[in-house]
């Protein structure tokens, strides 16, 4: 099942300790085969990051959740805004 993690912070990297930055990120690239796309989220006209969205591959919902759950900086109460969706991919026509 595909799912969308959204969530709503002010996480900015360069402001937290080093290791803890590193440990997110070791995390994801641990995950890769569950967690596939990753990213911050700034608001349009530009400035700091106000979230992060990730595309997650889980056997079900529960899965889902731990691996939201267990990211570093969750486990840090860095990122308490967060929400779960089902995600189905809109397949388009392919263009004459």
């Amino acid at each position: 099942m595909r799912f969308a993690a959204l969530f709503l912070d002010n996480v900015t990297p360069d402001s937290l300790a080093p290791d803890l930055t590193r440990a997110h990120f070791d995390y994801l690239a641990h995950h890769a085969d569950r967690i596939t796309m990753a990213g911050g989220l700034r608001p349009p006209e530009g400035g700091g990051f106000c979230g992060s969205l990730w595309v997650i591959e889980a056997e079900d919902e529960a899965e889902a959740r731990r691996l939201m759950d267990e990211d570093p900086y969750c486990l840090e109460g860095l990122r308490p805004n967060r929400t779960l969706y089902r995600w189905g991919v809109a397949r388009t026509p392919a263009k004459p």
